[in-house]
């Protein structure tokens, strides 16, 4: 084998993580569809979490006292309340952080502000909450000129189609 010779010139390659198909959705609000795909990986995540944990303190129970054991039985309500309120700590955290959630980053979706950047805290707190709250206004997006829910139009906010790695959003590249 040769060694390659220094007076050829090189080639200069550029490489683009965004799929060729998606760029010229790269930085546009997402749709309904799209909304709704992320949001079920995102609360079935939460719901694993919470199966999770109940598989775990029916086993500390267990442990405690195998004779007399027998199954946790919380009610339905309380479950309901625990699964609200760990959805509601994971939309926070991953819209504060990196605007996104694991279904956002599968679905090539983030949420961002009114300037194209990331939430604050609060911002995102009450975006999720307001989301927890009021479900069906993510399908406001139907009938919105500018791809909108009830959400994103109170908040200022919007869920863009982003596939980058960086925290920056689309919406500044774009």
């Amino acid at each position: 084998m040769s060694e390659p010779t220094p007076d050829l010139p090189r080639a200069s390659y550029a490489v683009d993580a965004v799929p060729v198909e998606a760029r010229p959705f790269q930085g546009q609000r997402a749709g309904a569809v799209t909304r709704t795909a992320a949001n079920t990986i995102d609360g079935a995540i939460a719901l694993v979490c919470i199966v999770a944990g109940y598989v775990g303190w029916a086993a500390a129970s267990f442990l405690r006292h195998p004779p007399g054991f027998s199954f946790p039985t919380p009610s339905f309500l309380s479950l309901l309340i625990a699964w609200g309120l760990l959805l509601f700590l994971y939309l926070s955290a991953a819209w504060a952080t990196t605007g996104r959630t694991y279904g956002n980053h599968v679905l090539g979706l983030r949420v961002v502000n009114h300037r194209g950047g990331r939430l604050r805290w609060a911002t995102a707190m009450l975006r999720a909450g307001f989301c927890l709250a009021v479900p069906l206004g993510l399908y406001w997006v139907l009938i919105s000129q500018t791809n909108r829910s009830l959400q994103d139009n109170v908040l200022r906010t919007s869920v863009i189609y982003d596939w980058t790695t960086r925290r920056e959003s689309a919406a500044r590249a774009a």
